[in-house]
Parts: structure tokens; sequence; C-alpha cells
């Protein structure tokens, strides 16, 4: 299988800050025209020494449920916490790179599906959003994953079902993730009609 590489929106926008990120406290964002106040509950970042064996985060990226389990269930890994390298949880993983089986099972395993991630952050479903990943954004909107939810930067989910090809392109080129967007213009168009 080849190598994921796991980087998530958010490392467009500014670098990693080695400060640990709180959690579930307010956060207040501005952007050029609206300054959003949020109650978003922010992940943790995972704070021992060396990575967890299996690592949970690769595992999520790959849709590698055997070994997602194995750190889930013979490990005993939160699976809210987010890697400390990029800053992403599971979840934030499975949604950018469109696993679906990984969303569920992290799902089922009580992962917080409006869990904030990232520097600055943003939410599993804002990536599912952006890619048109329609299997993931149905399951995060079924586990009562909120479309209307801003990000750091003012946007919600359902914004960035807008993003211009240009936009959107010059994102999969900079992260090197291979998405075609004809086919991120039709899971938009799906998603679209999940959202009430």
């Amino acid at each position: 299988m080849p190598r994921t590489l796991l980087i998530p929106l958010s490392l467009m926008f500014c670098a990693c800050s080695t400060e640990e990120s709180k959690s579930y406290e307010p956060v207040v964002s501005s952007s050029p025209t609206r300054t959003v106040v949020a109650d978003v509950k922010r992940a943790a970042i995972y704070q021992a020494p060396s990575p967890p064996s299996p690592d949970p985060w690769r595992a999520s990226a790959e849709g590698d449920l055997v070994l997602l389990k194995m750190a889930i269930n013979e490990r005993s890994f939160d699976v809210n916490l987010a890697d400390p390298l990029f800053k992403t949880t599971p979840l934030g993983h499975a949604a950018w790179w469109g696993r679906p089986g990984s969303v569920e099972l992290l799902l089922a395993s009580s992962a917080t599906p409006d869990l904030a991630y990232g520097e600055p952050w943003t939410t599993p479903l804002h990536v599912a959003c952006l890619w048109g990943h329609v299997e993931v954004a149905a399951a995060l909107l079924n586990a009562g994953a909120s479309p209307e939810l801003p990000d750091e930067g003012g946007s919600t989910a359902r914004e960035n079902l807008r993003i211009s090809e240009q936009d959107t392109m010059g994102l999969a080129s900079a992260f090197q993730a291979p998405f075609a967007f004809e086919s991120i213009q039709a899971g938009r168009d799906a998603i679209r009609k999940l959202i009430p």
C-alpha cells in the first residue's frame, strides 16, 4: 500500500506551533470581513515521548482498519488526541483522505465529530466538504457534525463546498493530494443534498 502524506489543510496557512492545544475553551477567530466567537472544542495534542504503536493517525489516513482497531482496542488509544507533528486527530486524517471505514470506526469508538484540530483549527467536516468526500461527510453529519460551525478563519463546512476550482486544485497541488476536480465537484454536489 502506498504511504499517505499526512498534511492537514491548516498547514497551508501557518506553521505548526510547539505549544499544546487548549481543549474545550471558546475560541475567537478573525478574518478580514468578520470576527467569529465559537464554543469549539479543540483536540489535545499527544504528548508522550514516542508515538504509539501502531500509529493510529497513519492507520486512519490509509484506511488500515486492522491497525486502527488494534490501536483503539488493544492499546486503548484516545481517538480524540491530535498527532504532535501535524496536530491532526485520527478523524481529521481519515476525513482528509476520504476513508469512510476509518471515519465509521472512529465515530463508533467515541471520536467527537466536531472536535477542532490544527493550527489554525478546522474540523473533519470542513475537509470532507473541501475534497467532496461524500461518504465521510454523510457519516460525520449522521454523527452530529455541524455544517454551520466555523473554522478559525470563520468559514463553515457548507462554505467549503463553494471553493473555486483554481483554489481547490492549488491546495491539492500544494499537498500533493491526488484528487481530480471533477470528482471533488461531484462529491460536493452530493454533500449539498445531505446538508439541511
